[in-house]
């Protein structure tokens, strides 16, 4: 090899390291917040970081958001489809949203959530 094509390579890996670095950083920031809308109203924000199984009441029945490890879910939704449960887990940082079309509550990150 020349000398010109350790010097790229070189050159190449630290660019590569420095993205690297980059990426990891921005995701390993931890410690956002979601909304719970009931009917488009902000009913509650909650942050991901405490582990706890929150209640709410719909018009259908009860949904039940259970918060573990920065990740979120629906969990013993009283409704006819249970939809609302397959989504699973969502990850903080992710744009999917939870949407109980029959109890009318959907939960969404707070820095995407609409407003009002």
């Amino acid at each position: 090899m020349k000398k010109k094509d350790i010097i790229f390579i070189i050159g190449l890996c630290i660019v590569i390291g420095v993205i690297y670095l980059v990426y990891e950083f921005t995701q390993t920031q931890k410690g956002g917040k979601i909304e719970v809308y009931y009917h488009n109203e902000l009913k509650e924000t909650i942050d991901i970081s405490k582990n706890q199984i929150y209640t709410f009441e719909g018009d259908y029945g009860t949904f039940h958001l259970e918060v573990k490890d920065y990740q979120y879910r629906a969990i013993d939704v009283e409704c006819p489809n249970h939809d609302c449960e397959e989504e699973g887990w969502i990850q903080e940082g992710s744009s999917r949203k939870i949407i109980c079309v029959p109890n009318n509550i959907y939960v969404v990150q707070a820095d995407i959530a609409p407003k009002y």
